[in-house]
Order: C-alpha cells, then structure tokens, then sequence
C-alpha cells in the first residue's frame, strides 16, 4: 500500500470546486473591483475637489485596502456564486470603464 493513493470522493471534489471557484472571485474580482474603484477615484477626486492630483492618488490607495476587505468578506458571505461573479465582473468593468474614459477626457484625448 505504500505510493497508492486513495481516490478522493465524489463528494469531496463537489464541494471543493465551489469553494475555489469563491476564493478565486474573492481574491481576483475583489481586488479587480478595489483597484477600479481607486482608479476613479484618484480621477474624480482632482475634478471635483482643489486636491492635488498626487494626493488624491494616494488618498484612493489608502481607501482601496477597506473597500477590498469589505469586499473579501462580503465574498464568503454571499450565498449565490452565480451572483457574486455577476456583480464582482459588472462592478469591475464599469469602474475601469469609467476610471479609464474620465482619465482619456482628463488629458484630452
């Protein structure tokens, strides 16, 4: 019996396939949908306030650790993983969407 390796059961592998699935848009799609959202920020924040544009870069850095906890957390809250992808993949193109658009029209281009 020494080398062999036991079969792993189907019910193990039926639980752990979600559970990956989960921790991949946890950490991926929360860190996708954080980063966006300090991208826009650090956009919006010169345009509409008189901070300085560095400032306003590191002020969207230091606000994108909370919002990217809250979104880990929120990821093993949510009981849909069909949900969890939808709104971490919207909310991440729709930041970058906008944090991208608004950067081009910052500059003119």
């Amino acid at each position: 019996m020494i080398g062999r390796t036991q079969p792993v059961p189907v019910s193990a592998a039926r639980t752990a396939v979600p559970i990956v699935l989960r921790l991949i848009a946890a950490i991926g799609g929360g860190y996708a949908v954080a980063a966006g959202l300090a991208a826009l920020l650090a956009v919006v924040l010169p345009a509409i306030t008189p901070m300085v544009r560095s400032e306003a870069v590191v002020l969207s850095s230091m606000l994108a650790f909370p919002i990217y906890l809250a979104l880990l957390i929120w990821a093993f809250a949510e009981r849909r993983l069909f949900r969890l992808w939808l709104v971490f993949g919207s909310a991440g193109v729709i930041s970058w969407s906008f944090a991208l658009g608004l950067a081009r029209l910052a500059i003119g281009g």
